[in-house]
């Protein structure tokens, strides 16, 4: 079976060296960005802009507490992940790992709702993370995940006693496969002084990209018809929007019956990446002469500290 290697950070690794990380092989990351209703963590922008500069695929993800108001946590969510230059190149993720002492229902019920309202503001369908035991305990009904789940990739939770490349995790009852699995809660990988939690994508690189594109955001067009006691002010709550634009898309008085725009996010999908797996006996600069570059190009592009050095089944970013 063909994983590809990453990681996921928090406040609890400080500092990263981006740089250090990629070229140690790790190909994509998920990023906490926030907790609760309150939270954000200290070190989300600086490791946002760093993966995404040194050519790491990134996910945010939010630590999700089911005492808490769930669309406010989706809102704070929401607005952390735009006031960055991007939304990353992988979908976002819920972090489910605490039930705050309330039941399966109130915790199934909240992070639908997260779910829902975070998919209907950034344009892309989020993950789920979580572990074996908390899916089986605290996310069933009558012994079961909701039928829902179906539609959501799976970013699973769960530590062997020993890793091994190539094998399957444990997987909870009732969830068909996986998607991203976090394999280990102590790893170590270069540019990281703190232990770091390790992933693995299940495919290959290529299906990676592939997944990262075919997950990218689309344009996104709502409409909200006016009822009795709506104000601006609850109608742009409901969208996690601000009043400001909701009336600049809908300059006129609001009165019941009318058909507002709702503005979210309009966007195309990126550009494929284009990419070339080494095959033994290639040289960077015949890479670089097939795909008409420059081997200096390549170089920055891949951060590649060694231009005479390149392995079999490296993947090299073309454009």
């Amino acid at each position: 079976m063909s994983t590809v290697p990453g990681l996921d950070v928090s406040y609890w690794q400080a500092e990263v060296d981006w740089k250090r990380v990629h070229t140690a092989g790790v190909q994509f990351v998920f990023i906490k960005a926030t907790e609760g209703v309150a939270y954000t963590d200290s070190t989300f922008v600086d490791n946002w802009e760093g993966a995404g500069a040194n050519g790491l695929l990134r996910g945010a993800y939010c630590f999700f507490h089911p005492n808490q108001d769930a669309r406010q946590q989706a809102e704070r969510f929401v607005r952390t992940i735009r006031d960055q230059a991007d939304d990353g190149e992988l979908p976002c993720s819920i972090d489910l790992e605490v039930t705050d002492g309330v039941s399966n229902k109130k915790t199934i019920s909240g992070v639908k709702t997260w779910l829902e309202e975070v998919e209907q503001r950034l344009g892309r369908r989020p993950l789920i993370y979580s572990g074996v035991s908390f899916l089986e305990t605290n996310f069933t009904e009558q012994g079961q995940p909701p039928a829902w789940t179906r539609d959501f990739a799976l970013w699973l939770g769960w530590f062997p006693k020993k890793y091994v490349s190539g094998m399957s995790p444990l997987m909870p009852r009732g969830w068909p496969t996986w998607t991203f699995w976090q394999h280990s809660g102590k790893g170590r990988v270069s540019g990281i002084e703190a232990p770091v939690d390790l992933d693995v994508f299940n495919g290959t690189t290529e299906q990676l990209m592939e997944f990262a594109e075919t997950q990218a955001p689309v344009a996104v067009s709502k409409t909200h018809v006016v009822s009795t006691g709506e104000t601006a002010g609850s109608i742009a709550g409901k969208y996690l929007i601000s009043v400001s634009e909701l009336m600049a898309a809908n300059p006129q008085l609001l009165k019941v019956g009318d058909t507002l725009t709702i503005p979210g996010q309009i966007a195309t999908p990126t550009t494929p990446l284009r990419i070339h797996t080494v095959k033994a006996g290639d040289t960077l600069y015949g890479i670089a002469t097939k795909y008409g570059t420059t081997t200096a190009a390549l170089v920055a592009r891949n951060n590649i500290s060694n231009p005479d050095l390149i392995q079999p089944g490296q993947v090299i970013v073309l454009a």
